[in-house]
């Protein structure tokens, strides 16, 4: 791990040094002025994994609000998609695909026909080739971050900053350099009729009727730093069923299948699986459920842009950048002098930051989210 993050960090110094002087061959761009006037026509470079999606949806609230007659064409990946599909905001949707040089070389020459008018890039980190999509397009205005040296290629190169800023900020502040922002920040999608017809299907043939309490379990993670230990996760979720006679469903990519296999054989009571379904059928069944546990993934945030509760952890993550955003949720992390290190594995291999997060943590935390929840339900039925 040590040597792949030395020849990381080799190549990215080296390639910051080659793009800024490659800026001086590039600087009248970066001449060229902003006229918001004839913004009819913008392209976004969207983002590769689900939480940063999430994220980014204030970013095309703020474009929606000040162009209102404006197209908005989303460049992104067939998985996330299905979820864009849902935010409501997005006019169009192309698909970049993992296919050969002939199809991409057509991608350009279409996305070049479209004649965008502005084209931002949303990458936060030093990824090159989407910050390459940008100028193939020939948008007139282009705006991305410069991060080790990427924006050479902008005609608005947008100074990123090194503070603990939750990500939802970071995102925005791309085309808040070009006057745009939005009042409501709070990430909404909507669910597909079809998606949550399919999961009310689902789990009408697991005996989960309409009024019984339903809580999710998501017990993966991009990195084995983000991801809270399998044997407790059981634990909690037994105790739920038991406690709160509520239905456990353990939601997981084919992935994660294994790791799921592994909860499950840990659990006294039969749980519910939910394994490498369609992004949409997933937002249903997180909009479905009362309360979502797991660590900080993909479908955490997508719980904060439905409304559902959430307990999760927090390792080795900056707290601040990857908070769940809005309320109703509870974030339990353990303060250590090692936090928060961001990496995806534990330099003094010891991962504390997850081992000393204990059951009972969770369930303190599970607590307090179902007795609200439990409160409202007994309010509404005494009401009806």
């Amino acid at each position: 791990m040590k040597i792949k993050e030395s020849i990381k960090n080799i190549y990215l110094w080296l390639r910051c040094i080659l793009f800024n002087m490659c800026f001086v061959f590039t600087f009248t761009m970066r001449r060229k002025t902003f006229s918001e006037t004839t913004i009819k026509k913008i392209m976004v470079i969207g983002l590769t994994r689900i939480g940063d999606n999430i994220a980014s949806i204030p970013t095309f609230k703020a474009i929606k609000e000040h162009y209102r007659g404006a197209e908005l064409v989303v460049l992104t990946n067939n998985y996330n998609k299905d979820m864009l599909e849902d935010v409501g905001l997005i006019d169009r949707i192309v698909i970049l695909k993992r296919n050969s040089l002939l199809a991409k070389i057509k991608l350009i020459k279409r996305l070049r026909a479209e004649s965008f008018d502005l084209s931002v890039d949303l990458t936060c980190d030093y990824t090159f080739i989407p910050t390459l999509w940008t100028y193939l397009s020939k948008a007139k205005y282009r705006v991305g971050y410069n991060i080790y040296g990427r924006g050479f290629l902008f005609n608005k190169a947008v100074k990123h900053s090194k503070g603990h800023m939750h990500v939802i900020d970071e995102i925005l502040n791309i085309v808040r350099s070009i006057g745009l922002d939005t009042q409501n920040k709070q990430p909404r999608i909507s669910v597909s009729p079809k998606a949550g017809e399919i999961v009310r299907q689902f789990l009408a043939q697991r005996d989960v009727g309409g009024n019984d309490l339903l809580v999710g379990i998501q017990p993966g993670g991009h990195y084995p730093t983000q991801c809270w230990l399998k044997d407790r996760f059981a634990a909690v979720a037994d105790k739920i069923t038991e406690k709160y006679k509520a239905r456990v469903v353990l939601i997981g990519s084919v992935k994660e299948a294994g790791l799921i296999n592994q909860l499950k054989n840990n659990m006294i009571n039969e749980p519910i699986f939910f394994l490498n379904q369609p992004l949409k059928n997933l937002i249903a069944l997180i909009q479905r459920c009362q309360l979502l546990i797991g660590n900080n993934s993909g479908p955490i945030h997508i719980a904060t842009a439905v409304g559902t509760p959430t307990v999760s952890t927090m390792g080795p993550t900056i707290p601040g950048r990857w908070l769940p955003y809005g309320e109703n949720h509870i974030i339990i992390c353990k303060d250590l002098p090692c936090m928060p290190c961001n990496n995806g594995y534990c330099k003094l291999k010891t991962h504390d930051c997850m081992k000393l997060i204990r059951v009972e943590d969770v369930l303190n935390a599970v607590e307090i989210q179902l007795s609200k929840i439990l409160k409202q339900r007994s309010t509404i039925s005494s009401e009806a």
